[in-house]
């Protein structure tokens, strides 16, 4: 009702669990920060609690969409289970046939799935969220399925995610053998005031895709009173105020309008002089809908009318929206096809400094022992157009994908990490990060590939503006072949396709490719042979692996066919 007169894309404070409106207040960022170092541990249980609303299942979402290809893993969210059934739906998951209906086949067979997968070198995990429902013969069978293993390692990695009351299930005396098992413990906690203030700018940004100003320090007090921090009792309350605000046709939510939506929400009276929605009003708006209804039954030129003017902006926008200035229009494509925008202009700027000509291997051996992670990662953000923002506790992790990865997510960007060539990576056109080795048993040194000219590669190193000329032959002499890609997800399609992904996944990606030119692809939530078939061109469009599954880098292809997403690209390729 109220997105076009504040001019957001969709609602802001939707109570779905969108990894894309994921906000990392510390408490969440450590708590990623657990899971991701559990999963290069790889044993035992991880034990991950939270009150209701914490956003649990919006951690588990985006932990889910960050792993890479090394992890295969089954995500379950009823846990209502017996424990022959959760065998069941755990095969289901990862995609295991069988055709017994005991436990111990259903065992064997998952046990030989995770040998399979072992001998490929990749970690598989169960993700249970809401697991203080699980059963206490569930919980035994979750026990034994972690005796799967070999000689020096877990076959399977268990991630409990609940409500504090699965803390007092797995410390009782009956279960203390699951108990003993936990080698990773985290409490998600809520908000304070500061990260809630944060919180609701970040959703506004999000759904409006500009900083938009609309909520002042008093309602944000007002919110945080009400909600303790708790992310769905802010939701609900920051919908309720913006709707407040719509209704008496402010540009801004004060603390007063914050405080009597707050009250209507508690059915509490209002003061005098603010009322959300009286029933004269109701009554006016109900009869301009039917109206609207008729209009688009007999009438359908004013649907063409209504269309028009969602689309156009409105004459006189609300203040609060109009602080910055008009966006630069875009350029025109150029007959390569290149993306405009201010991200696609920083690659190129950047492309523009004249490298410093030096020998490549001598470079590499003098940044040794710099901290390279982090200047890689903020000249590749840089790129994007995102600022990047250091926090102490991040430069503590070990796990280097785990920094990159919860160290971009406040800017909305997702790090895929994978083994490539020059070639895809000059097929993807994106700024990427690369891993160096120096020397056998160094630490190894990141740098960004910022522009591709033929066989010249410009790269930027630690020092500050430092860029660095190379030849394609002395990168892939030092270059371990890992890459680590900063994408977003602009439509947010979760998981894999076909496998666990949603239905609006299928669809979001049938639009793609029919707004790519296939318009053969039918608009059905099935993942049929005509998409599968585009699917696999795509892959090999790109130089990725052609099996017809639609995982990170296929969603990056995607993205990058479409000239609408704001995405840079490599200078000079």
């Amino acid at each position: 009702m109220y997105n076009a007169y504040f001019g957001f894309k969709e609602k802001p404070f939707k109570l779905v669990p969108n990894p894309e409106y994921l906000f990392l207040s510390r408490s969440h960022e450590e708590a990623l920060g657990h899971l991701n170092y559990a999963i290069s541990q790889g044993d035992g249980f991880v034990e991950i609690t939270g009150e209701v609303g914490t956003g649990k299942t919006t951690l588990c979402r985006a932990f889910l969409e960050s792993l890479d290809e090394t992890t295969v893993a089954a995500y379950i969210f009823n846990p209502m289970l017996g424990p022959k059934q959760l065998l069941k739906t755990i095969n289901d998951e990862f995609g295991v046939t069988y055709d017994a209906d005991n436990s111990k086949d259903l065992i064997d067979k998952l046990n030989a799935f995770l040998l399979q997968k072992k001998a490929e070198k990749k970690k598989v995990i169960v993700v249970i969220d809401e697991a203080q429902n699980l059963s206490r013969t569930v919980l035994e069978q979750l026990r034994l399925l972690s005796n799967l293993e070999t000689n020096r390692e877990k076959l399977l990695q268990i991630i409990l995610v609940g409500q504090p009351e699965l803390s007092d299930l797995l410390d009782s005396h009956e279960l203390r053998q699951i108990g003993q098992r936990i080698s990773l413990r985290y409490r998600i906690t809520p908000l304070s005031f500061k990260d809630t203030r944060d919180y609701i700018q970040y959703r506004l940004n999000v759904a409006s895709q500009k900083r938009a100003q609309i909520f002042n320090p008093a309602a944000c007090r007002e919110i945080f009173a009400f909600s303790r921090g708790i992310p769905r009792l802010i939701n609900i309350a920051c919908d309720r105020a913006l709707l407040a605000a719509f209704g008496l046709n402010r540009a801004a939510v004060t603390g007063r309008i914050a405080r009597t939506a707050v009250r209507e929400m508690r059915g509490q009276s209002r003061p005098g002089g603010i009322a959300l929605m009286d029933g004269r009003k109701a009554l006016g708006i109900f009869a301009l809908l039917c109206a609207a209804v008729f209009g688009f039954l007999y009438y359908p030129q004013i649907g063409e009318v209504v269309s028009a003017f969602f689309r156009t902006p409105p004459a006189g926008p609300p203040a609060a929206l109009t602080s910055e200035p008009p966006a630069t229009p875009p350029p025109a494509a150029d007959p390569a096809g290149a993306t405009a925008g201010p991200a696609a202009a920083g690659v190129a700027a950047a492309a523009e400094n004249t490298p410093v000509p030096v020998d490549f291997q001598s470079h590499l051996k003098a940044a040794v022992g710099q901290p390279s992670r982090m200047s890689a990662l903020k000249n590749v953000l840089a790129l994007w157009g995102v600022p990047f923002e250091p926090k102490d506790y991040l430069d503590a992790l070990d796990d280097d994908y785990a920094y990159f990865n919860l160290s971009s997510k406040g800017g909305g960007l997702l790090i895929h990490r994978f083994e490539t060539d020059l070639t895809t990576l000059r097929n993807l056109d994106m700024p990427v990060i690369l891993e160096f080795q120096a020397a056998p048993k160094t630490a190894p040194v990141y740098l960004t590939l910022a522009a591709i000219d033929g066989r010249r590669l410009t790269l930027k190193g630690p020092a500050a503006e430092e860029t660095i000329a190379a030849d394609a032959g002395e990168v892939n002499n030092a270059w371990t072949g890992m890459a680590y890609l900063p994408w977003k997800n602009f439509l947010s399609m979760a998981g894999t396709i076909p496998g666990n992904a949603p239905a609006e996944s299928v669809l979001a990606l049938k639009m793609l490719l029919r707004e790519g030119g296939q318009p053969e692809i039918p608009l059905t939530q099935d993942y049929d042979m005509l998409t599968q078939q585009a699917v696999e061109r795509l892959q090999s469009k790109y130089g990725i692996k052609v099996d017809g599954t639609v995982g990170p880098l296929t969603k990056i292809a995607l993205y990058r066919e479409q000239s609408r997403f704001e995405i840079p690209r490599l200078a000079g390729n």
